[in-house]
């Protein structure tokens, strides 16, 4: 088990543990509790769905893995601009090329 940890992960070891609580994970992403439940259970962006991936449940508890939470953040901070980003239907953010030029009569 020689694998190397991130800044990222091992910072979130060092002040939570191995696995986060909802208002932990709350506190990283400086956000209400509710907010970050709202976004898992909605869905609706990629890092939403990404956080989902590291829910574990024990009984009525939920819990997230510090190692894929320190994955998703240090994903985030390395991938491309929003603007570049496709959205959920595939179009990117980026505004059409026009031009000045009228090309009807």
């Amino acid at each position: 088990m020689n694998q190397s940890i991130s800044a990222t992960h091992e910072y979130l070891l060092t002040h939570y543990g191995p696995l986060l609580t909802i208002k932990h994970l709350a506190e990283v992403m400086h956000t209400s509790p509710n907010g970050v439940r709202m976004a898992i259970a909605r869905k609706r962006q990629p890092l939403a769905v990404a956080l989902s991936n590291a829910r574990r449940q024990l009984g009525r508890r939920v819990y997230f893995e510090a190692r894929l939470v320190a994955d998703v953040i240090d994903q985030g901070m390395t991938s491309k601009p929003l603007k570049d980003r496709p959205t959920e239907t595939g179009v990117s953010l980026q505004a059409p090329e026009r031009s000045l030029i009228c090309t009807q009569p």
